[in-house]
């Protein structure tokens, strides 16, 4: 096996802690002392019993899912500087995961149902080494409590009016037993104003959720359930809006269960 599972390898998340994180961001957040305001969209409740928060995917799934956003949480020269080092890297027609491939890699696939355009902010690019964008990225990390060697490059996104990402979700299945283990959560910024559409909706929730794209907000979800978290939530299919008028620019952030660039610069993914 030319990429090993480590047995030792410590996860971000254990059965029970997805929910203390989010509870502990937002506890944070209340004092205004972050410098940021956090809006809870969607979220276990603050009067729910012990029994509703046993560690069960029954009880996971009786609990609305965590949805938050952060309203500040960039500045705006942090939020230019990312759309610059998208330039720079260079913007090219967003692709989705196609077939694994012999060597255990993935093709990527053009989609109708996916026409923004993206560019990664790479260590080959030197993008992620950029002190503005490693700034960013610590921010991040700390506010959740995971390691940055756990996160994705930065996939910096483009969609000029009419542009959009159909239904979908960010678990991807393949990679629950491998190094990195599978994707737990998605960290999405928002780098500018949009003057209509470009909502993110979480299509699989009734009533749907829509949070709407402004410069500096930043928006969690998590992809996996609380008390199973290498196991997908089913519940957070989500899609990007089309624009309406303007253009949206943003970022994914995608957060592993185990190390990510370890694995990633040795082709274990």
């Amino acid at each position: 096996n030319r990429c090993p599972i480590d047995p030792n390898a410590k996860p971000a998340l254990v059965p029970g802690s997805l929910h203390s994180m989010f509870e502990r961001i937002v506890n944070e957040a209340a004092d205004g002392s972050q410098g940021y305001s956090v809006t809870v969209h969607s979220g276990r409740s603050a009067d729910s019993t012990l029994e509703d928060v046993a560690l069960s995917e029954e009880n996971d799934l009786a609990q609305p899912p965590w949805i938050i956003t952060f309203d500040g949480f960039l500045s705006d020269e942090e939020c230019d500087h990312l759309i610059k080092k998208g330039y720079e890297s260079g913007y090219e027609r967003s692709e989705d995961v196609g077939e694994e491939k012999f060597d255990g890699t993935f093709d990527s696939v053009k989609s109708e149902g996916r026409t923004s355009e993206n560019a990664w902010c790479s260590d080959e690019s030197g993008c992620r080494d950029d002190p503005i964008v490693k700034r960013i990225i610590e921010k991040m990390s700390m506010v959740m409590g995971i390691d940055a060697a756990n996160m994705e490059d930065l996939q910096i996104l483009r969609y000029e009016e009419g542009q959009r990402y159909h239904s979908h979700h960010d678990y991807i299945e393949i990679q629950r037993d491998r190094q990195n283990g599978p994707r737990i959560l998605t960290f999405f910024l928002y780098l500018s104003d949009v003057e209509a559409g470009g909502g993110t909706r979480f299509t699989a929730l009734d009533p749907m959720i829509t949070v709407q794209p402004k410069k500096g907000r930043a928006l969690l979800w998590p992809s996996v359930l609380n008390s199973k978290p290498r196991d997908q939530d089913p519940r957070m299919d989500h899609e990007a809006l089309p624009v309406e008028k303007g253009t949206k620019f943003a970022a994914n952030g995608w957060i592993h269960l185990f190390d990510e660039r370890g694995p990633q610069k040795r082709g274990c993914t």
